[in-house]
């Protein structure tokens, strides 16, 4: 009995087995295939299929990088491999050569990695983007190494501009800031030393900061001169511009530039907002 006990449990062994190996064939049978891999929304836990970008935030920028991550969907190997991706122009705005540069035909993943960050370079070239967004659709699309397993995966947006619109904290801290207007907030951004303050005025803590970020700006506007000749490290200068004007801007952004106006009344030149009124 303790034989054929044996013999059994060894049979039934062999049969489990044998019965794992099977079903670990069955693992990676699907073509590898490639899909964005965006995360999740904090405040909704969708997925985020979008990127949504403003050069305002990064006023001394005239072009910028947003990288766009594509994982493998299947196995690693040894040999590089190309990854394509195409645009689909009846749902983009934006035009090649003005407002992002041509996409490669193919991007090449290295060997023995499941990830690639996808380069699209956008332009801050267009005034118009400081009126509108433009928007990029980009799809995956199959190449020789890679399908696309995962349709409502395959797509990915940008959505980019040079506009600012009012923020929640310009409100709160109105009393130090002044009267709102998208000219004064990209001003703000260039000279406060941040892009935002907080939204929590009961946070005596962050107080000072708010004053510091807020003085240095109000100290700006009131001589844009003074201020660009004690912060050189900056990189902001003041030219003649036509007119009697002057005109502020980056040294390293040459096409944004900020019209400075004689207010003969107080012999004080002024920043001019979208409305044409006195930047104060």
């Amino acid at each position: 009995m303790k034989r054929i006990t044996k013999i059994t449990i060894w049979l039934l062994a062999a049969g489990w087995l044998a019965g794992c190996d099977k079903k670990e064939e069955l693992v990676y049978q699907s073509a590898d295939g490639v899909y964005f891999d965006f995360p999740e929304s904090d405040l909704t836990h969708q997925r985020i299929d979008s990127v949504i970008y403003s050069f305002a935030l990064f006023p001394e920028l005239a072009t910028d990088t947003i990288l766009l991550p594509v994982r493998v969907s299947g196995n690693r190997t040894g040999a590089a491999r190309k990854v394509k991706v195409m645009l689909i122009a009846d749902k983009t705005t934006a035009q090649a050569g003005l407002h992002y540069k041509a996409l490669a035909a193919e991007y090449v993943l290295p060997a023995d990695s499941g990830r690639l960050d996808i380069p699209v370079v956008l332009y801050n070239t267009d005034p118009l983007l400081a009126e509108k967004a433009v928007k990029l659709m980009l799809q995956l699309k199959p190449s020789a190494d890679f399908g696309t397993t995962i349709p409502k995966l395959d797509t990915a947006k940008i959505i980019f501009s040079n506009r600012l619109e009012k923020p929640l904290w310009w409100e709160i801290w109105q009393g130090e800031l002044g009267e709102y207007s998208r000219v004064k907030h990209e001003l703000f951004i260039r000279v406060s030393g941040t892009n935002k303050l907080t939204e929590d005025r009961a946070d005596w803590q962050a107080t000072p900061k708010v004053l510091y970020h807020t003085r240095r700006f109000r100290s700006f506007l009131t001589n844009p001169q003074t201020w660009v000749a004690e912060n050189p490290a900056e990189g902001y200068v003041i030219t003649p511009g036509a007119n009697g004007t002057l005109e502020f801007y980056h040294s390293g952004n040459t096409a944004k530039k900020f019209v400075l106006t004689l207010n003969p009344a107080d012999g004080r030149y002024y920043f001019t907002d979208e409305d044409g009124d006195p930047v104060i």
